[in-house]
């Protein structure tokens, strides 16, 4: 193991590399900077190139994403309920930095803050009723065609001047309710356990053999139970670059779905007319400025203060769905959902695609969301090791996976329940059209507000929405240049101008990526995600292995000293008698 001078020597003093590692900082800049040449000069082909490589992996590999996430999953489970769960992740006698609400706050804002609020409405109602490549495959044929049969009701009711309640319009039956309770069912699963735990493998990972064990707060350290002081060379350098790898397009991905509903938050409020890519640009520049600013207040100034602000926000817009829409249906849907959610868990899980259709279908949802998890695990990994010092192991596979489980359900219960019920039962049809037949994620929720609320009330609601996805957005990019930078440096914080520099890069990859897509921007985010994480989960496996021997061995020890201590206490208890 070496010490804190030998790492040292491996830093840079001086120059534009200063603060991190020479061999690592130039192989992971020019690598974003041949990417970004490669996508410019390229244009066109090196579009039809991105989106191949997602192609391929949907239709060849996507049981592989599966398996590396049951993977992940299954090593929570096995920590959380052994003896290891006791361990503390520091000395015995540290305690947490940070308080609870302080810590799931920056968990949900670092973790998938942005992405929730993208998909909040959007994805339970395209699980209710679309119809894209077969639809949801969790419901059956005759569920799928009594919602159309519903919905092409509703809108010839309409057309006809009937509105809810009158003769003649058209009343949900219990397969359209099945398909409400699945759609929500799919989104759950999406952003439960499954995902977090992925997460957590890589936190704990870092965590413990950085805390508890003394070793750098670096992806790498996880393999000193299987290749010792070699993690210091070559193999230690290939996996934090995956790691850098992985990171940025899986940052990126979250920065370009932020990008999308801020523009669709400006043209919702009349401040814009129409998304274009001049707005794009702008909204990248400008936040990225911000984010990078953030950056160098560090964690508990700056992401702590806007994960917090953020939180309450969340809690205000649970709370108008609540008051503006039918709670008790909402409350009904979001406990029938995570129900059905727990009940039918493994075998989503395990599901995977056989025909063409399916396979499409898989790869443009779980396996992009599959890809996006793995993709952003080095980061926000890194991010909830570095907050979560003094917790135990237990406490905190409670808090990254089981906790975030039931936040997520009840974010998505209420807001996507909302979105089905005007779509059911209100005389209006456009929240449907929104997200179903335009697929327009970022724009549903305004125009949500719009129906459930119009007026002044829709339009304070929207720029809530928008601060929200904004400091979303800013911690999330506040939190990736602090990530790349300890990447790059053996774990060790980095100077400021690192940080600008990363804070640059992300953004700069970022622009690249939604310009390539253009018009299918989004294609173009999912295939980043997908295409990062690939080289990525050789490490996961890696890493799990690693986490798992540590442990064992460490519980092992636990076990042989409380026999010995039971010994010493039976002994004085017998000399007593």
């Amino acid at each position: 193991m070496y010490s804190d001078k030998e790492l040292d020597k491996l830093i840079e003093k001086r120059g534009m590399l200063k603060g991190i590692n020479s061999t690592l900082g130039i192989t992971a800049i020019v690598m974003v900077s041949v990417f970004i040449i490669y996508t410019i000069l390229l244009g066109k082909t090196a579009s039809e190139h991105f989106f191949g490589i997602k192609t391929w992996i949907e239709q060849t590999l996507g049981w592989y994403y599966i398996a590396i996430m049951m993977l992940a999953f299954l090593v929570c489970m096995f920590v959380l309920f052994s003896k290891a769960g006791r361990i503390r992740l520091g000395r015995d006698d540290e305690r947490p930095e940070f308080s609870n609400f302080a810590w799931f706050s920056m968990l949900f804002g670092c973790g998938t803050g942005a992405g929730m609020l993208f998909f909040s409405m959007s994805e339970p109602l395209i699980h209710f009723a679309s119809g894209w490549s077969g639809g949801n495959p969790f419901v059956s044929a005759e569920v799928k065609g009594a919602v159309a049969a519903f919905f092409e009701a509703k809108q010839a009711a309409l057309n006809a001047g009937l509105l809810p309640g009158d003769e003649g319009f058209p009343i949900p039956n219990d397969l359209v309710a099945e398909a409400a309770a699945g759609g929500l069912k799919l989104t759950v699963f999406h952003w439960g356990a499954v995902a977090w735990a992925m997460y957590g493998v890589v936190g704990l990972s870092l965590a413990y053999f950085s805390f508890r064990k003394g070793l750098p707060l670096s992806m790498r350290s996880a393999l000193y139970p299987l290749i010792g002081d070699k993690i210091y060379g070559p193999i230690g350098h290939a996996v934090d670059i995956l790691a850098v790898f992985g990171t940025i397009f899986g940052i990126a991905t979250t920065l370009g779905l932020g990008v999308e509903q801020i523009g669709a938050g400006l043209v919702s409020l009349g401040v814009l007319a129409e998304k274009s890519q001049t707005v794009t640009i702008v909204s990248i520049v400008l936040i990225t400025v911000i984010a990078t600013f953030s950056a160098t207040t560090g964690v508990a100034k700056g992401i702590k203060m806007l994960s917090e602000l953020n939180s309450w926000i969340c809690l205000i817009i649970l709370a108008f769905f609540l008051m503006a829409s039918n709670a008790n249906y909402l409350i009904a849907s979001t406990l029938t959902g995570l129900g059905e959610y727990i009940s039918s868990a493994v075998q989503m899980s395990l599901w995977t695609a056989r025909s063409d259709d399916e396979r499409t279908w898989q790869g443009g949802w779980t396996i992009f969301y599959w890809g996006w998890w793995i993709a952003w695990a080095a980061f926000v990994g890194m991010f909830i090791a570095r907050i979560s010092r003094g917790r135990t192991i237990r406490e905190f596979v409670l808090g990254v996976m089981i906790i975030p489980t039931l936040v997520s359900t009840v974010w998505f219960g209420v807001i996507g329940s909302a979105g089905i019920y005007e779509s059911l039962y209100s005389a209006d049809m456009s929240i449907y059209t929104t997200a179903v037949n335009n697929w327009d994620y970022a724009g549903t929720l305004y125009t949500a507000f719009d129906v459930i609320s119009p007026g002044v009330v829709a339009t304070i609601a929207k720029i809530a929405a928008l601060v929200v996805v904004v400091v979303f957005f800013v911690t999330s990019a506040d939190s990736g240049t602090l990530v790349l930078g300890r990447l790059l440096a053996f774990g060790k914080r980095p100077p400021i101008q690192q940080r600008i520099i990363w804070g640059c890069m992300l953004g700069a990859v970022t622009l690249v990526i939604l310009l390539l897509g253009g018009k299918e921007a989004l294609k173009a985010l999912q295939a980043a995600s997908i295409a990062g994480a690939l080289p990525f989960t050789f490490v996961i496996i890696a890493m799990s292995i690693g986490l798992v021997k540590s442990l064992m061995a460490e519980n092992n020890e636990l076990i042989e000293n409380e026999e010995k201590m039971q010994e010493i206490i039976n002994k004085e208890i017998s000399d007593l008698s």
